[in-house]
């Protein structure tokens, strides 16, 4: 399968590729939805796509994106012991610029794994192997990316994956665990949201009424794709406030995605918004793939955060929406781990593959990649316990 690899824009490949590749009605794995991402981002990242086959038939691809961040405002900095921070600084010094280029396998949007898709039945270890070349050849076919990029990351790996996944490290990958996803199972006898409330143990539920009651001034209203453009500059600058809230994310998004997912997803696209008489104050979006409700940015005007508990009530919205489409999960993402598991969530951990591109840099990278922990917090438990 190896002579038989090819690298090239996945999205010029004819529609009998896709159909071959895309058997698992995974959203995220589908033409356009990779399309309206990149369609909408090109102006911050570049797109890559790794297609790699048998024969004539593809058997797996990878998504890759190329981007940069300031080196010193990674959640890096604030998870580690300061040896870890003179390292970093030391780092920077060596490259001469406060930023690194990076080139991801994974989405810079979504924490999971959905970097990879490998057909049933291939050969795991054979197709990561196929990936590492892959990524290579790119590097070293492209002038700007031989320069620029500094590091590879292979992201969000399950620790169910670990047993193949680990063949990585025979390519002088380092493994590094980053901070969990959260996720809530939404239990089959919930059939509404008050079932899911009358599991809560008392403090908790009182939680959760105080924040319906403090949100209760609230208007919620599901926009449409003209709407979204009607209020794009309001959304922008609301989702930049959270953005900017955030120790760490990989890119800002272009909100203008959100029109085309709208489109292409309807309503497997979540996008509700929250007014305060006729302001916009707030907004939370997701995606429905599978079993699963994928939740996505959300924006916030924080002046009005606390007095109207409009976080609050955005992720109780979204495992409402849970329930009433009788959803299995509800994946909150990494970040605010003690807030969600007050909802019943509980920590997914997550595992990336990091090597610097130059040899003698990586082995120099390592240690300082091996003290690299994930942000710790208080995992809270809402539901009353079965006798």
């Amino acid at each position: 399968m190896a002579k038989r690899q090819r690298t090239e824009w996945l999205l010029t490949y004819p529609d009998l590729v896709w159909e071959s590749l895309s058997e698992t009605n995974n959203v995220y794995f589908t033409k356009q939805y990779l399309k309206a991402f990149e369609v909408h981002n090109a102006h911050s990242i570049q797109f890559f796509y790794i297609v790699m086959f048998k024969g004539n038939e593809a058997v797996s691809f990878a998504i890759l994106q190329v981007l940069e961040f300031d080196f010193v405002q990674t959640n890096f900095v604030s998870n580690t012991n300061k040896f870890v921070q003179k390292a970093m600084d030391y780092t920077s010094c060596l490259l001469r610029r406060n930023y690194v280029k990076v080139m991801i396998c994974g989405s810079p949007f979504l924490s999971g794994e959905y970097g990879l898709l490998i057909k049933k039945g291939e050969d795991k270890k054979l197709i990561l192997e196929c990936l590492v070349k892959g990524i290579q050849s790119i590097l070293s076919a492209n002038k700007y990316l031989k320069q620029w990029v500094d590091v590879v990351i292979l992201k969000d790996y399950f620790t169910s994956s670990l047993p193949v996944v680990n063949h990585l490290k025979t390519y002088n990958y380092t493994s590094i665990q980053v901070d969990a996803n959260m996720v809530l199972n939404l239990k089959p006898e919930w059939n509404d949201f008050e079932d899911y409330l009358s599991s809560f143990k008392s403090k908790f539920r009182v939680k959760a009424k105080k924040a319906y009651k403090q949100s209760v001034n609230l208007v919620t209203k599901d926009l449409t794709t003209e709407e979204i453009l009607e209020h794009k500059t309001t959304l922008a600058a609301l989702y930049k406030n959270v953005f900017e809230k955030a120790n760490f994310n990989w890119a800002i998004l272009n909100i203008a995605t959100y029109v085309s997912l709208k489109e292409i997803l309807g309503d497997n696209f979540i996008f509700k918004t929250y007014f305060l008489e006729d302001k916009l104050v707030g907004f939370m979006s997701g995606v429905v793939s599978q079993n699963t409700l994928d939740a996505h940015y959300v924006g916030i005007d924080y002046s009005l955060n606390k007095k109207h508990a409009i976080y609050s009530r955005m992720l109780y919205d979204y495992v409402k929406i849970g329930i009433e489409r009788k959803l299995g999960y509800i994946n909150f993402g990494r970040t605010a781990g003690e807030i969600k598991s007050t909802l019943g969530a509980v920590p997914q951990e997550l595992i990336c593959y990091v090597r610097h591109k130059k040899s003698v840099a990586n082995f120099l990278f390592k240690p300082f990649l091996r003290k690299v922990r994930s942000t710790a917090f208080e995992q809270r438990f809402p539901f009353k316990e079965k006798k």
